[in-house]
């Protein structure tokens, strides 16, 4: 409390809208000291034609057919991340198969080859002021669902360069799941996935900060 609201405090970044409010609620700082930043990617090194050149020998590791669906969960910390309730709407949707099977997989690092399989990344976390994973899956053009108090939903469309999630809702997510199987058949939710990651470059980022 004392760093927030000691007089020579000049400013806080914060890298989300989310992030910024918690701490204009929580300490008694002047609101033009917060400046949002959000985080950086790296836009060559995770592009959709890295996705495009690595994803059929990691589906084929993985024994993921093409027209199954795989949706893929990054992180630690998996109570907060959600990863209960992306098992739980992956055992609704197996309940009430309408196609071919899903399949979730579930990973901590060497995410890039993974990204490249994956169909979708889903992160229906319950607190996180910006996941680099959802902003990385993006990046390669892959259309992310997320959690609503997180600051990556605020970098998405709904329905367009993915989706936002209520991570106690289940079969909501689950029928989110649905339609991001049927979506990733197209391209279009995968070029706006990428045109949401292209305005958080690191360099400009860097440069804000």
């Amino acid at each position: 409390r004392r760093l927030f609201e000691h007089p020579r405090l000049r400013a806080v970044i914060c890298n989300s809208n989310m992030v910024r409010d918690e701490i204009r609620q929580a300490f008694r700082v002047a609101p033009e000291k917060l400046h949002v930043i959000y985080n950086g990617v790296d836009l060559e090194h995770f592009h959709p034609r890295q996705r495009a050149a690595l994803r059929a020998a990691a589906r084929a590791e993985l024994g993921i057919g093409e027209q199954e669906t795989l949706f893929l969960f990054v992180g630690s910390g998996y109570a907060r991340k959600g990863l209960d309730a992306a098992l739980a709407a992956l055992a609704q949707c197996a309940a009430q198969p309408a196609g071919p099977p899903f399949h979730l997989a579930v990973a901590g690092r060497d995410v890039r080859p993974l990204y490249a399989a994956a169909d979708c990344f889903i992160l229906p976390t319950r607190y996180d002021p910006f996941p680099n994973t959802a902003l990385e899956a993006l990046a390669m053009g892959l259309p992310a669902i997320v959690g609503r108090c997180s600051g990556a939903a605020e970098i998405l469309r709904h329905g367009e360069s993915g989706w936002i999630c209520e991570p106690g809702d289940i079969a909501g997510l689950a029928r989110l799941m649905r339609e991001a199987a049927r979506a990733a058949r197209g391209s279009a939710v995968g070029e706006a996935a990428r045109r949401a990651a292209e305005q958080f470059g690191i360099d400009d980022m860097a440069r804000k900060l």
